[in-house]
């Protein structure tokens, strides 16, 4: 008795005719001719309460007939407060609200003291009290150390602003290009010009050092033995510059989201784009390039004072400057 294919378990397979071609098959979908009653009870659905449609297309509010639809005043009132990018009613608090960032704008400036007296008098180590010491003693010994060796002083004062200014002179000054922001959608998508002149005033930067240098003007090494003084000269025109560009932007009406704690839009800033002479941007002036130039200038001092107490310049020390550059 011949045994079957479906008995064998073989696949049947298709004949196979040499010199034909298979006609592709075209599907065929039953279009349905009734109207789907979810959709018409939905549809009912989303027309508001107290809204009657008429068959003439006439929406009737309060029992008057004028063809729209009032929405309540307290919506209207909330979408145009919400609109308002000045204002921020979202709620919403970022390094955990002004609790969080008053805590940070004292407790950096104590840290930066805490680490330079380590660095200064502790020979890197942690400061710590001294044996039968208490907290009070060693917080007054710590203030005295600041008060001592960090007062900033008219010297620190004056390096400070005349690095400052010409760094801000060689910002306006110098060859540089113009080029497009991204469109500010709170300015009617207008965007600004930002003027790039950073390529030209590190290089200035670096031969204007150089020469001061060399010429025994002013010895790069004396950021080094003017550090505490330089610090706290960096920290009060740090707090100076932002108090000023904070009343100024109240003061202008130009603030930016604002949430109404003064704590907290102080920290993160009034003005979305504050600047100086409509040209000089603060972000990309205080975030960038002075960070940037004073961090360089560190480090080339370190490598002028090894080169001059040892005659040679040390691998870490080489390589920051390399770095920095």
């Amino acid at each position: 008795m011949p045994t079957t294919r479906l008995q064998s378990g073989e696949t049947p397979r298709k004949t196979e005719r040499p010199g034909f071609v298979q006609t592709p098959r075209q599907r065929r979908t039953r279009k349905s001719n009734v109207l789907d009653r979810t959709s018409l009870d939905s549809d009912a659905s989303e027309q508001s309460p107290g809204v009657d449609s008429t068959s003439n297309g006439t929406a009737k509010t309060n029992g008057k007939s004028n063809g729209h639809v009032r929405s309540p005043r307290s919506t209207s009132k909330r979408a145009t407060v919400a609109s308002d990018p000045r204002v921020d009613n979202s709620g919403h608090f970022e390094f955990g609200g002004p609790w969080g960032v008053g805590a940070m704008m004292i407790g950096f400036p104590m840290l930066m003291y805490y680490m330079w007296i380590g660095a200064t008098y502790y020979d890197g180590h942690f400061p710590l009290p001294a044996q039968g010491e208490n907290y009070s003693d060693f917080a007054r010994h710590l203030a005295s150390l600041v008060y001592h060796g960090a007062f900033p002083s008219i010297k620190a004062w004056t390096m400070y602003w005349v690095f400052f200014v010409f760094e801000a002179a060689c910002y306006l000054y110098l060859p540089g290009v113009y080029v497009h922001g991204k469109p500010l959608q709170h300015e009617g998508g207008k965007s600004l010009i930002y003027y790039c002149s950073g390529l030209w005033s590190f290089y200035t930067t670096i031969v204007v050092a150089a020469l001061l240098h060399l010429t025994g003007v002013f010895k790069l090494y004396t950021i080094l033995d003017e550090f505490g003084p330089l610090m706290s000269v960096a920290i009060l025109s740090g707090f100076i510059v932002s108090i000023v560009a904070y009343v100024s932007a109240l003061y202008r009406g130009v603030e930016h989201r604002m949430t109404g704690s003064h704590v907290y839009d102080f920290f993160v800033g009034a003005e979305l784009n504050p600047r100086l002479f409509g040209l000089l941007d603060f972000k990309m002036f205080f975030e960038v390039r002075l960070p940037w130039f004073i961090l360089l200038m560190i480090s080339v001092a370190t490598a002028a004072r090894q080169y001059e107490s040892f005659g040679w310049v040390s691998g870490e020390v080489g390589f920051l400057v390399l770095a920095h550059l």
